[in-house]
C-alpha cells in the first residue's frame, strides 16, 4: 500500500504510464507525480500526502465554438447516467449514498472538471468510478431525453397550449443574466476575446440555447471528452499504486490516442482603444438616471505563477482595498456607487477590469480619463510599497492557513493547478509553490517590477476595451413578448403533425421523468452501510475560563501556530429602530479613519500583520421558542506572535472610528446598498426565505431588520436625501457603537496555542479600557412579526418561491428524523418536481432545531406549478414507500453534511456557536442517533406536521415582474424592489 509517499521510488512503476515529471510540493507537503498514460494519450497528476480528505478531478479542456452553451449542458447532461450506472440521475444517487465532502462539476469559459472528494476509502473509490464512467460512457447517445431535461426543448402538454421553452441550464443562465453586474462581466469577455473561444459564452446564453442541436451536442462530447483531452488529479492519503492500476484498467486502457485540436488561439492585439456598448433591463418605473454602468478592461500578459499573484498584488493595491488610489479616484470624483473588477485569470490571457457601477451616464469621458490617468501615476511614481506588501501577507498568510471554507483544501490545489496545467504540459505544479512566490514578490517591492508591470500591459496597451452598459426601461418585458411572438409565429408556421410531435415528445419527456426507477437503477450506484458512520457526534470544546473580570471561551482545537479570536458583545435590548443600523455599522468598522490612522493605512497595516478583521452583527437562536441573542462581533485570525498587535487594532478601530466623514461614509452606504441588491437578485432564495420567516418569527424579523429586505429598504429610504439625513444616519451608527461595544458586554471566544494565549492575556487589559463606558441610548426593543406574504418585483427572468412556517406553533418538535427528510424531500420529491419537471436550477427545504420549516427554489421559471409542488408534500410523505437499501442511501447523504471535515477556525466557530446558543452535546447526540436509526415509519409520520405548517399559510416569491402580477393573487401584495 503506497499511500502518503514521498517520491516515486516509494511506488512500483506501471507500465502503462509514463512519469513524465516528478517534484516534492513542500507549501502543500505533497509528492507531485505527473504520468502520461501511454495507449490513451491521458494526462494523470497524483498528489499524495497525509489529507483523509481525498478528492478526485477529472478535467477536460473544453473549447466552444458558440453561446449554445455546449459546454455546460454535457456538464449537467454525462451525470445523468452511464453504461455501469444505467440510473436516471446517479449524481443524486452519490448525494444519497455518499459521505462526500465535496460533489460538483464546474464549467470555465475553457474547460470543465468534474470534483469529488471523501474521507471514506471505499466511498473515494465508489465516486471516482461513477465519475469517470459518467464522463468516458455517459447514456446521452441512448437517451435523448437527458438533451431535452437539462439543456432544452419546446414543451407543449396540448396542441392549444402555448408554445415555451424549457430546460434546467436554459433556466439557470436566464438567471444567471439577469443581474447587470453578470452582463458586463460576460459582455467584458466576449468583446475583449472576439477572435478566441472566449468570445463566445461556454455557459449558454439563452438567446442562443435553442440553436443547439442534439446532434451537435452528441458530436461536442464525441471530440472533446476522450483520455487524451484530459486532466485527471488524484490527491490525498491514496494508495497510488492501486489508483493508477485500476484507472488503467478499467477505462484508460480501453482508448487509442485519437487526434484533437483543443488548442486555444490566442487574441491578437487590435492595436488601440475599441468602445463597445450594450444595455440592461431596469423596471417600466424604476429610475435610468445614474444606472449606468463603464468598464476599462485590458489583456495583461500571461499565465506565470509569478506574474500572476504580481497582478492579484496589483489588483489589491489599486483597486480591491479600502482607499486604492485607483478606485477612490473614481470615487472622489463621484462616479458610481460601487468600483469593482480587478485581475481575471483561469485563461489563456488574462485580463484586467475596472468597473464602475450604477454611474451617471454624462460621466463616461471622465471615467476612462481617471483610470488611464491613475494608471499612469501609478507606473510613473511607484504603487504605494505598504500597500503592496499587504496585499501579497494577506495572500500568504490564507494560502499558509489553507481554510477554504467548505471546500477542500486539495480541490483548490487542483484549481490552481488547472490555472497552468491547462495551457502548458510541462507546468502541472507550477501554482503549488506559492511560498517561494510570494517570497520573491515581496523582494520586487520597491525595484520598479510591479510598475513594469503595469507600464507594459495597461498603461502601453495595444488591446483596451471601453464598454458602456445602459438601463434600459422594460427591455426584459419587451424581450420576453417578442420571444413569445416568435415562439407563436413558430408554431403557427407548423403542420398538425408537427405540432402533435412536440406534444408527444413532451409527454414522452413527462413520462421518462417520472416513470419509477427499475431495480438496476436502485441498485446499481454503490453506496455505504449504515455501519460506516461513527455513531459519536463530535465533541464540543467550551473551556470556560477568564483574563481578568472578562469571560473567556477556550476552545481546544489543535491551533497551530495560529490564532483566532471573537470579541462577543451583548447586544441584546438595542432599540428596533437601530436594528437595520447594526446590520450597516460592520460595513463601516475598519473601513473609516481612526485616531490613528487613515483607512488607506490601516487596511494596510491588517494586510500586513493579520490575516484579517472582520465585524459582524448576529442573531443567535436559542434552544427556547422563538427567542434570540443579540452580538456584535469583532473577530481577527493571526500568527501567535501578532496577537497582541491585532488586539491593539481591533480596540482602536471600536474605540476611535471616526463616522463624520459624511463623504466617506456615503461612499460605504452606497456600494453596501448597491451590493444588497445585487445579492438579492441573485441569490433570491435565501433572502425571500428569510423574508417567509420573518412574517411569523421575532428571530427572522429581526434577522430580516439587520441582513434582508427590511434592513435595505430601510438604509436605502434614508439615503434617498442623503445631505438632509446624514446627520441623524451617523447619530445612530454613534448609538449602536456605544450600546454594543461596553465591557459588560464583552464574551471572548479564542483558540491558539500557549504563546498566542498569553498575548491575548497581556493585551487584555488595553482592549477592555478602549470599550465604551458612557451613557448608552434605550428605547423599545419589541419585535412584532406581521404576515404580510409579499412577491417582490425584479427585472429578472426567473423566480425564487418560498413557504415557511413553524412547528413550534403547531405543535411539534423537533427531533434528528427531519435531518433525514430534509434529504428525502429536497433530492428526490422537489428535485424531481421542481427541477428535473419543472426546469428549475435548484430546490430545497430546511428543519431547524428551533423548529422553524422553509422550503425554496432557485432561479425557478415557475412560481404557482412550484407552490403547489411544497402544498402536495405532505401526501408525497404518505404515499412515500422505501426499502432498507435505499433509506440507507438517505442516512448516509444527510451524514455527508453533518460530518464534513471542520478546519481550526470552524471548529473553534461551531463550538462557540453552540455555547451562546444553549445547545448542548447530549441535544445532538441524541439528534444524531435519530437520524442514524431512523425508520420509514418516522419519515412518513412527518406528513401531518408538514401540513400543519403549511397550512399556516406564510409565502414570499421574489421573481419577474410580469410573472408575479400575472400571479397576483397568491400574495396579499406585489412590490416593486430596486
Amino acid at each position: 500500500m503506497a499511500k502518503n509517499i514521498k517520491s516515486s521510488a516509494e511506488i512500483m512503476q506501471n507500465p502503462a504510464y509514463e512519469l513524465v515529471r516528478e517534484e516534492y510540493l513542500s507549501d502543500i507537503k505533497s509528492c507531485g507525480l505527473f504520468f502520461r498514460h501511454k495507449k490513451s494519450g491521458a494526462r494523470v497528476c497524483v498528489l499524495s500526502n497525509d489529507d483523509e480528505n481525498k478528492v478526485f478531478c477529472a478535467g477536460f479542456r473544453t473549447t466552444p465554438e458558440n453561446s449554445t452553451g455546449v459546454p455546460h449542458i454535457i456538464e449537467h447532461s454525462v451525470l445523468n447516467g452511464s453504461e455501469n450506472f444505467p440510473s436516471r440521475d446517479p449524481f443524486m444517487s452519490l448525494v444519497k449514498g455518499s459521505l462526500h465532502t465535496f460533489l460538483n462539476a464546474m464549467t470555465y469559459p475553457d474547460k470543465t472538471i468534474y470534483p469529488v472528494a471523501s474521507c471514506n476509502d471505499t466511498d473515494f473509490k465508489n465516486l471516482m468510478h461513477v465519475y469517470l464512467d459518467s464522463v468516458f460512457h455517459p447514456l446521452i447517445y441512448k437517451r435523448p431525453e437527458i438533451f431535452m431535461q437539462e439543456g432544452w426543448h419546446y414543451e407543449m402538454n396540448s396542441p392549444e397550449d402555448e408554445l415555451v421553452i424549457n430546460g434546467v441550464v436554459y433556466s439557470e443562465m436566464k438567471g444567471a443574466l439577469s443581474t447587470p453586474d453578470s452582463v458586463v462581466y460576460e459582455n467584458i469577455q466576449q468583446l475583449l476575446y472576439p477572435d478566441t473561444t472566449y468570445g463566445v459564452n461556454s455557459g449558454g446564453d439563452p438567446d442562443h440555447i435553442p440553436e443547439l442541436t442534439y446532434e451537435y451536442f452528441v458530436d461536442f462530447h464525441r471530440r472533446y471528452y476522450h483520455p487524451v483531452n484530459s486532466y485527471i488529479f488524484i490527491y490525498g492519503d491514496v494508495d497510488v499504486e492501486e489508483r493508477l492500476s485500476w484507472l488503467d484498467e478499467n477505462y484508460l486502457s480501453h482508448f487509442d490516442i485519437s487526434p484533437l485540436d483543443s488548442h486555444i488561439d490566442v487574441q491578437s492585439e487590435w492595436g488601440g482603444i475599441r468602445e463597445q456598448s450594450g444595455s440592461y433591463s431596469v423596471g417600466a418605473e424604476d429610475e435610468t438616471e445614474g444606472k449606468s454602468y463603464f468598464a476599462y478592461s485590458s489583456l495583461c500578459g500571461g499565465v506565470s505563477a509569478v506574474e500572476s499573484a504580481a497582478w492579484e498584488a496589483i489588483s489589491d493595491a489599486l483597486l480591491y482595498a479600502p482607499g486604492a488610489p485607483l478606485k477612490q479616484a473614481l470615487l472622489d470624483a463621484g462616479i458610481g456607487n460601487e468600483i469593482y473588477g480587478g485581475y481575471g485569470n483561469h485563461m489563456l490571457q488574462p485580463q484586467f477590469s475596472v468597473i464602475a457601477k450604477e454611474a451617471k451616464a454624462e460621466d463616461k469621458d471622465k471615467f476612462f480619463e481617471i483610470v488611464d490617468r491613475v494608471l499612469r501615476e501609478q507606473a510613473e511614481n511607484g504603487i504605494n510599497k505598504d500597500s503592496l506588501l499587504s496585499a501579497i501577507s494577506s495572500a500568504e498568510f490564507k494560502w499558509r492557513e489553507a481554510n477554504y471554507g467548505g471546500m477542500p483544501k486539495g480541490l483548490v490545489y487542483i484549481i490552481n493547478s488547472y490555472a497552468s496545467w491547462i495551457y502548458d504540459d510541462n507546468a502541472p505544479f507550477d501554482n503549488l509553490k506559492n511560498n517561494e512566490v510570494y517570497a520573491f514578490l515581496k523582494d520586487q517591492i520597491g525595484t520598479g517590477y510591479f510598475e513594469e508591470l503595469l507600464k507594459k500591459h495597461l498603461v502601453d496597451s495595444n488591446h483596451v476595451l471601453h464598454y458602456v452598459l445602459s438601463p434600459e426601461k422594460g427591455l426584459l418585458d419587451r424581450q420576453n413578448t417578442a420571444l413569445k411572438e416568435k415562439l407563436a409565429a413558430y408554431k403557427a408556421s407548423l403542420s398538425e403533425e408537427e405540432v402533435a410531435a412536440i406534444v408527444e415528445a413532451t409527454k414522452n419527456l413527462r413520462a421518462y421523468q417520472s416513470a419509477p426507477p427499475t431495480e438496476e437503477e436502485l441498485t446499481c450506484i454503490p453506496s455505504l452501510k449504515r455501519t460506516d458512520i461513527k455513531r459519536e457526534a463530535a465533541e464540543f470544546s467550551n473551556i470556560e475560563r477568564k483574563i481578568g473580570d472578562v469571560p473567556v471561551v477556550f476552545h481546544d482545537v489543535g491551533a497551530n501556530g495560529i490564532a483566532y479570536v471573537t470579541f462577543r458583545f451583548n447586544a441584546d435590548g438595542l432599540p428596533t429602530e437601530l436594528l437595520p443600523y447594526a446590520g450597516m455599522i460592520y460595513e463601516i468598522l475598519g473601513n473609516v479613519d481612526t485616531d490613528k490612522h487613515s483607512y488607506f493605512e490601516l487596511s494596510n497595516d491588517i494586510g500586513i500583520n493579520t490575516g484579517g478583521i472582520s465585524f459582524g452583527f448576529g442573531i443567535n437562536r436559542t434552544m427556547k421558542d422563538d427567542e434570540y441573542k443579540l452580538a456584535g462581533n469583532v473577530s481577527f485570525s493571526s500568527l501567535s506572535e501578532k496577537v497582541t498587535h491585532a488586539v491593539e487594532l481591533c480596540a482602536e478601530i471600536i474605540a476611535s472610528s471616526k463616522l463624520d466623514d459624511k463623504k466617506r461614509l456615503r461612499e460605504i452606504i452606497s456600494e453596501h446598498q448597491s451590493g444588497k441588491l445585487s445579492g438579492i437578485s441573485g441569490s433570491g432564495n435565501s433572502y425571500a426565505a428569510m423574508r417567509a420567516m420573518s412574517y411569523f418569527s421575532k428571530t427572522s424579523a429581526v434577522e430580516e431588520m439587520t441582513h434582508g429586505i427590511e434592513g435595505y429598504s430601510v438604509i436605502k429610504e434614508a439615503m434617498a436625501d442623503y445631505n438632509a439625513n446624514a446627520d441623524a444616519i451617523i447619530e445612530k451608527l454613534t448609538a449602536v457603537i456605544t450600546y454594543i461595544f461596553r465591557p459588560e458586554n464583552l464574551l471572548v471566544s479564542v483558540a491558539a496555542d500557549e504563546i498566542g494565549y498569553a498575548q491575548l492575556e497581556s493585551a487584555m487589559e488595553g482592549f477592555v479600557k478602549a470599550l465604551h463606558t458612557g451613557a448608552k441610548v434605550s428605547g423599545d426593543s419589541t419585535v412584532t412579526p406581521v404576515k404580510k406574504n409579499e412577491g417582490f418585483a425584479m427585472p429578472i427572468q426567473v423566480q425564487y418561491v418560498t413557504r415557511a412556517g413553524d412547528m413550534t406553533a403547531a405543535g411539534y418538535k423537533y427531533n434528528g428524523a427531519l435531518a433525514v427528510l430534509r434529504t428525502c424531500l429536497s433530492i428526490d420529491y422537489l428535485y424531481q418536481e421542481i427541477r428535473v419537471k419543472g426546469g428549475a436550477y435548484g430546490q430545497g427545504c430546511n428543519f431547524s432545531p428551533a423548529g422553524i420549516v422553509s422550503f425554496t427554489s432557485y432561479r425557478d421559471p415557475q412560481l404557482r406549478q412550484t407552490d403547489s409542488v411544497y402544498l402536495k408534500t405532505g401526501d408525497f410523505l404518505r404515499a412515500l414507500e422505501l426499502n432498507e437499501a435505499e433509506l440507507t442511501k438517505l442516512i448516509i447523504g444527510t451524514f455527508s453534511s453533518l460530518d464534513h471535515p471542520k478546519s481550526t477556525s470552524q471548529k473553534a466557530q461551531a463550538s462557540f456557536g453552540a455555547y451562546v446558543s444553549g445547545r448542548k452535546f447530549e441535544d445532538v447526540q441524541r439528534e444524531r442517533n435519530e437520524a442514524l436509526d431512523v425508520t420509514l415509519e418516522d419519515l412518513k409520520a412527518q406528513a401531518d406536521m408538514i401540513d400543519a405548517v403549511l397550512a399556516q399559510g406564510y409565502a414570499c416569491t421574489i421573481g419577474n415582474d410580469t410573472k408575479l402580477r400575472e400571479n397576483a393573487d397568491m400574495f396579499e401584495s406585489v412590490v416593486t424592489l430596486s
